[in-house]
């Protein structure tokens, strides 16, 4: 094996070595490099090569999993009745039924959730939701909420309602799947706007890669209002965009 000044790999044919990860995996690749006495620093680069090439196969099999599961997804049902003073407020769909509408979904396109609290300040809560593909690909999303303190609750139990209700948002949001309970006008937090444009854009800079088209059709600066809703729902549709172009 050679190195030339550029830094890539180069393997003669005397070594056996195929340069093609179409032909022969990377580990195949590192094997026939240790055993044709490569440095340690051409390992190093190969090593590098391999992850980052399995890094990109497995945001590929993520998205290509969420557009699947997204296509198979059934309408979240609002079961349950919230009233105000003896009047109907609103519907929702409480974060179990969501769970339980859902799991098999998850289970079959191989992705797990979990969530985890920080506390940034000011009373808040952070809710983040971690959903995670068993391609090894993740993502995050928070949500803050501040305690819950209608009904007359304890501090313990407005922390926890507040707590479920941001689960429900982040989970619905990480999925890219329709709100589950309806909006209460002064009562619904949003996710961060700021990191739902990353996320967002992360996926449209791919796309216009692949098509340049979608620089001016998909740009935010085009839309006329930036919610997290609308970021949810061009999220979803930008990993299905994308997932179409990478096959």
């Amino acid at each position: 094996m050679d190195n030339n000044d550029s830094g890539v790999l180069q393997f003669k044919k005397s070594e056996g070595v195929q340069t093609s990860p179409a032909t022969t995996s990377y580990m195949d690749m590192i094997a026939n490099a240790v055993s044709s006495g490569a440095s340690i620093e051409a390992l190093e680069r190969l090593m590098n090569m391999k992850r980052e090439y399995d890094r990109e196969e497995a945001q590929k099999a993520f998205t290509a999993a969420l557009a699947k599961f997204q296509e198979e997804c059934p309408e979240i049902r609002k079961m349950k009745s919230v009233d105000f003073n003896g009047k109907h407020a609103y519907d929702y769909a409480p974060l179990p039924d969501i769970e339980r509408m859902i799991k098999h979904l998850m289970v079959k396109h191989g992705f797990t959730k979990t969530w985890k609290n920080s506390y940034p300040g000011n009373g808040k809560t952070r809710v983040t939701c971690v959903l995670t593909h068993i391609g090894g690909h993740s993502t995050e999303t928070d949500m803050d909420v501040d305690p819950d303190k209608s009904g007359g609750k304890s501090a313990i139990q407005a922390d926890g309602s507040s707590i479920t209700f941001a689960r429900r948002y982040t989970l619905t949001g990480a999925l890219g799947i329709s709100t589950a309970d309806q909006d209460i006008d002064g009562r619904m937090p949003e996710m961060d706007v700021d990191k739902l444009h990353i996320q967002y854009m992360e996926l449209y800079n791919k796309i216009v890669e692949k098509d340049p088209d979608f620089y001016t059709k998909g740009d935010p600066d085009n839309w006329s209002i930036r919610t997290a809703k609308v970021y949810v729902a061009a999220i979803g549709k930008a990993r299905e965009i994308l997932t179409k172009l990478t096959k």
